[in-house]
């Protein structure tokens, strides 16, 4: 039999040897860290010690935290203790701000779409423009998870942006008032004299017409009301537009692409470390006797390139249009120690049943592997483009002096939709 204290020292010999077999990897692991941030440390010191005008402590740190988020992607950021509250606030919906969501093309700040009605719109912004300036300050080397804090502001207050439309080399300034952006995001093809939308585009063929421009809480509430007025006239085909339209909210876009699908999956995120959370569709609520054509085009983002491309990769949908902007990954708020400063991390991005990964990279950016390529391609001049904003603008907003019910008429029929409405009309005649 082993003494006692003969087994105490028997194990304590095995953890000292255990600690020095670890030492040399631990010393490694310690110079490594200290040559990766050594320069750091340096600059630190030497801009404490010599700079013209005193630092603040944490001055250094904050730019410094702030230039590493940046080297990740334009939709990651640091958040700092004084800006936390602020953000928090804006993450439950508690702000106002001007309506646009940008996105990151060829180095440059560019508006995907703003949300149509919003205070942006109103003011003249719009789809594919360059964001150059925020009340006169560049933002040349922002990301748009910057810029995104710079545009929010309490209701009523004023902001100037600088933008350069699409094709033009002069910016233009733009005053915008902010205010809360809670609009209808659900419209249909047609406004009676009531100032009611009708989603029936074609009554003899039975052919629905769906504008969704961005995926807000109401979204799918509004998208289920208008299917089942259609479903009530009969229609055996819809017209699903996802043109100009941004993104939103994820579960949004899950549930609309679940209104179409029995089973299986819709969307997967996935992580750097090949995690897949699957998100898949279930028979309940599901309209499977209606044939789908979905419109989409380059300011189509996120939540809507899931929507439309979970339907083309189940063969449930035809995507008739232009390729898709390739906005598709996922961002976390992490609190860091304390709870007094807190990161927006880009942790996945999205992928679809077919395994093609919607976002676009500097890896993918000259391939076919991202975004939502449209199974029948038409494109449209730069004219055409903006006649369909105009159309839309002239139907959603009521002009000085139009009924007291709203405006009447119709959209106009582009070639995009004019494509996607001879296809449902031949769907729709199959029994």
């Amino acid at each position: 039999m082993v003494h006692k204290h003969g087994l105490t020292w028997v194990v304590l010999f095995a953890v000292i040897v255990l600690m020095f077999l670890q030492l040399p990897p631990m010393a490694a692991k310690q110079d490594s860290v200290v040559h990766t941030y050594s320069a750091l440390v340096e600059v630190d010191a030497l801009a404490k010690q010599q700079f013209v005008d005193p630092i603040a402590d944490d001055r250094l740190v904050d730019g410094a935290i702030r230039g590493m988020m940046l080297q990740l992607d334009p939709y990651s950021g640091y958040i700092s203790p004084d800006e936390l509250p602020a953000f928090e606030r804006r993450n439950r919906g508690d702000f106002s701000g001007v309506g646009v969501e940008i996105g990151m093309q060829a180095g440059q700040l560019m508006v995907i779409a703003p949300v149509e009605g919003s205070p942006a719109a109103k003011a003249g912004v719009l789809p594919g423009d360059v964001l150059v300036s925020v009340d006169g300050r560049s933002l040349e080397g922002r990301s748009v998870f910057d810029v995104e804090g710079m545009l929010v502001g309490p209701p009523g207050s004023r902001v100037v942006l600088g933008v350069r439309h699409s094709g033009d080399t002069e910016v233009v300034k733009l005053p915008v008032v902010r205010g809360p952006v809670h609009l209808k995001t659900v419209r249909g093809f047609r406004r009676d004299e009531q100032g009611n939308w009708d989603c029936v585009i074609d009554p003899a063929a039975k052919v629905g017409y769906v504008r969704v421009s961005s995926f807000r809480e109401n979204t799918i509430g509004d998208f289920d009301a208008a299917l089942r007025e259609m479903l009530d006239d009969g229609i055996r085909g819809v017209i699903l537009d996802l043109r100009f339209n941004p993104g939103g909210l994820m579960q949004q876009a899950i549930d609309m692409a679940d209104r179409f699908l029995e089973s299986g999956p819709i969307v997967a995120t996935v992580t750097r470390r090949r995690a897949v959370d699957q998100y898949n569709a279930i028979r309940e609520g599901t309209i499977s006797n209606v044939h789908v054509v979905v419109l989409i085009n380059g300011h189509s983002a996120s939540a809507a390139e899931i929507v439309a491309g979970s339907l083309q990769a189940r063969r449930r949908a035809v995507v008739v249009g232009e390729r898709s902007f390739g906005k598709g990954s996922v961002q976390h708020l992490i609190h860091l120690q304390g709870h007094q400063a807190a990161v927006k991390l880009t942790v996945a991005y999205y992928r679809l049943p077919d395994g093609r990964t919607i976002h676009r990279t500097d890896r993918n950016a000259h391939t076919d592997a991202w975004g939502v390529i449209p199974d029948v391609e038409v494109l449209l001049t730069g004219e055409q483009a903006d006649a369909i904003q105009a159309s839309r603008r002239t139907l959603d907003t009521p002009s000085p002096g139009s009924s007291p019910t709203g405006p009447t008429g119709e959209l106009i029929l582009d070639p995009q939709l004019e494509r996607a409405l001879e296809l449902a009309r031949r769907v729709a005649g199959q029994p």
